[in-house]
C-alpha cells in the first residue's frame, strides 16, 4: 500500500466509524462521539419535546427510559420543565428546570453572555469550562463555579459539590457541559431527587426525555441511581427542600 493510499484510508476511517456507529443505533448524527468533534460541535441537535407533548424530538432516544437496565419505549410524558429554545452564542439548545436552574451547552461567545444575561443568569456551574468562558464570566459579572468530569467517572462527591453550588450561590444559575443533555442533565436528575422529592425512576424518566443517549449515560446513570437510594423521600411534595443533613465538600468557585 502506498503512501497515498495509507492517508486517504485514515482520512476516511473516522467517517466509516461514524457511519457504522448510527447504522448499530448507537447514536444519532448530533449525539455522535466521532462526527461532533470533526465538526467542533456544530451538528446542531433538535429541540426535545415540550412537555406533556405527545411527540418526539425525532431520533427516539427521548422517550427511552431504563427498565431493568436497558432501554425501552416509552417514557412518561415530561411536565416540569420548560424548552427554552436556541440562543446565540450558546452551544444547542436551553431547558428550564425551574426559577432558578437552567441547562444547555458550552458558553461560546459574548452573544452567549448577553443571552444568560437576557436570563437574568447570576451563576454559571461549568462541567466543561475553560479559559474563553472563565474569560467571559469575569467580563460579564457571573460567578463561575465548576465542577467538571468525564462521562465515566462521575462521583458522589461530584454530586454533593453542585448540590452545595447551588444552595450557596446567586440565582439564577446555569448549568452547562459540551451540549447540556449528559453531565449537565445528569446534575439536574441528582437535582431532583435530592431537592424537589422526585423519584429516581421519574428524574430518569425526564433525564432521557431530554435527550441524553443511553449507551453514553450508562455508568453516570449507574451513580445517579446509587446516590438517590440515599435520598430522603419521606412525604414531601415536589419542591419542598429537606433540611441539609450535613454541608458537603463545596465546589470550586472562580472568581
Amino acid at each position: 500500500m502506498t503512501c497515498t493510499s495509507k492517508g486517504l484510508l485514515w482520512a476516511i476511517l473516522p467517517f466509516v466509524s461514524a457511519l457504522a456507529t448510527m447504522a448499530a443505533g448507537c447514536h444519532t448524527a448530533y449525539q455522535c462521539p466521532i462526527l461532533q468533534p470533526m465538526t467542533m460541535g456544530t451538528i446542531p441537535a433538535p429541540l426535545p419535546p415540550a412537555p406533556n407533548d405527545a411527540s418526539d424530538s425525532g431520533s427516539g432516544e427521548a422517550r427511552r427510559a431504563y427498565v431493568g437496565g436497558t432501554p425501552a419505549y416509552p417514557a412518561p410524558e415530561g411536565d416540569a420543565y420548560k424548552v427554552v429554545g436556541y440562543m446565540p452564542g450558546l452551544r444547542f439548545y436551553v431547558v428550564q428546570y425551574n426559577a432558578s436552574l437552567y441547562r444547555g451547552g458550552d458558553v461560546l461567545s459574548a452573544e452567549g453572555a448577553q443571552s444568560l444575561r437576557s436570563l437574568g443568569i447570576k451563576t454559571i456551574i461549568a462541567v466543561t469550562p475553560n479559559d474563553r468562558e472563565r474569560a467571559l464570566a469575569k467580563e460579564y459579572g457571573f460567578k463561575l463555579v465548576e465542577i467538571p468530569f468525564g462521562l465515566g467517572n462521575l462521583t458522589k462527591a461530584d454530586l454533593d459539590r453542585f448540590l452545595s453550588a447551588v444552595e450557596s450561590n446567586p440565582a439564577p444559575i446555569y448549568v452547562h457541559s459540551f451540549g447540556g443533555n449528559l453531565q449537565a442533565g445528569i446534575l439536574l436528575a441528582h437535582y431532583r431527587i435530592h431537592k424537589e422529592g422526585w423519584s429516581f425512576q421519574r428524574a430518569l424518566n425526564e433525564y432521557r426525555r431530554l435527550d441524553a443517549n443511553y449507551w453514553d449515560s450508562i455508568a453516570m446513570v449507574k451513580v445517579l441511581q446509587d446516590n438517590a437510594e440515599a435520598a430522603p423521600q419521606a412525604s414531601r411534595a415536589p419542591g419542598v427542600t429537606p433540611p441539609a443533613s450535613g454541608p458537603p465538600k463545596p465546589a470550586q468557585n472562580v472568581p
